[in-house]
């Protein structure tokens, strides 16, 4: 008897960063500006009503223009979390919290869960224009940057290439396996990749498993993956609101990706 191929299903749980503080002041943010996730506090910080118990995470995503907060103070939970030796801005010995009545409760960090940073998952690249005010631009290269999903700014990316890469990271995901660079990778530039690694997958009955994946990155690309699993383009992403520090669910079962839960405070 031939035995089925095994399903696996993926629970991609998404938080979003702050926004740069040049967003705010009307200019495009600088190259290496880093913008902060701060992951829930509270035995039932990661509860969702979609999901029948928290989520016990396999893996970490942290996109390249962003750091957590989570991952250099205690979480909410008994174990500890080691991360790569390069990575000195989130490396911590965490001392154990509290403990709480229920145990299932409380959501689920593996001693040394891998945290993978990579810059597949940052924010659109600029080129030359990063770190410029936006009213300083000529009208019609604003006008292109604003309206045109086709316009590039110098050495940068037009809105549809970067979608085109984050629809790349999802379709890698989708086939199966590596989440993306390795955890000992050095720094990494825009769209660059230094190595592959696997996303550990739990068994959860026969001839299935499943991987629950927590992805740290900027709203931009929350949105973007949101409109490449509901099929459509850049002119979507428009369209759809995704706060910063929010909390997004997309599943992936079957061949198939669904949209669970989008920009939850």
């Amino acid at each position: 008897m031939t035995t089925p191929p095994e399903t696996q299903t993926i629970r991609l749980v998404c938080l979003t960063s702050t926004l740069p503080d040049a967003v705010k002041q009307g200019r495009i943010p600088p190259r290496e500006a880093q913008t902060v996730t701060r992951t829930p506090a509270g035995p039932e910080g990661f509860t969702l009503p979609q999901l029948r118990k928290p989520p016990r995470f396999t893996q970490i995503i942290l996109a390249g223009d962003c750091t957590c907060e989570g991952l250099s103070s205690p979480l909410p939970v008994p174990e500890q979390i080691t991360t790569p030796a390069n990575l000195s801005s989130q490396s911590a010995a965490l001392s154990p919290a509290p403990q709480v009545d229920d145990a299932s409760q409380k959501p689920h960090f593996p001693a040394e869960l891998p945290v993978i940073r990579t810059a597949s998952l940052q924010d659109r690249n600029y080129g030359t224009w990063h770190g410029q005010a936006l009213r300083g631009l000529p009208p019609d290269a604003l006008n292109g940057l604003l309206h045109d999903p086709d316009f590039a700014p110098p050495e940068g990316e037009s809105l549809r290439q970067f979608h085109a890469r984050i629809s790349s990271w999802l379709n890698t995901v989708s086939q199966g396996g590596e989440t993306d660079a390795a955890p000992d990778a050095g720094p990494l530039s825009n769209g660059s990749h230094s190595g592959r690694q696997p996303g550990p997958a739990s068994g959860t009955q026969s001839g299935t498993s499943a991987r629950t994946v927590l992805l740290i990155a900027r709203p931009a690309v929350v949105r973007a993956l949101a409109t490449r699993i509901l099929q459509g383009g850049p002119d979507m992403a428009t369209r759809l609101d995704i706060a910063p520090q929010t909390t997004s669910l997309f599943t992936h079962h079957a061949g198939n990706w669904r949209v669970r839960m989008l920009g939850a405070p």
